[in-house]
């Protein structure tokens, strides 16, 4: 799967999606993509399995909508895509995130 599928993917679902950062003024509830790396796994100066590693970061008001990451998860489930999460509150901005962190065995490509 590519990141511009998976940007489509999460598009036709109702989601509003940003790569790297969204844009001043963009209305609650949004998801960017952050944190692209390859932390391929090495050993004896040789690459023995590639993975990307991507962070969707979900951006909701104060008040999170459960429904929504039911919805979110749902859809990565059913397109076999691991996930962690963890939930953020900041009061300074007054907004929730919560960080879908997803691996990609075997890499992603970035088209």
């Amino acid at each position: 799967m590519t990141i511009s599928s998976l940007k489509t993917l999460l598009e036709t679902n109702g989601f509003n999606v940003n790569l790297g950062v969204a844009p001043d003024g963009t209305a609650c509830p949004y998801i960017v993509f952050r944190d692209v790396t390859n932390p391929n796994f090495a050993a004896d100066n040789k690459t023995y399995t590639e993975t990307t590693s991507l962070r969707l970061n979900l951006v909701e008001s104060e008040v999170r909508n459960w429904s929504l990451h039911a919805t979110l998860k749902r859809i990565l489930d059913e397109n076999s895509l691991p996930y962690s999460v963890t939930y953020v509150d900041d009061s300074d901005e007054q907004v929730t995130e919560t960080y879908f962190d997803i691996t990609f065995l075997g890499g992603i490509l970035n088209a």
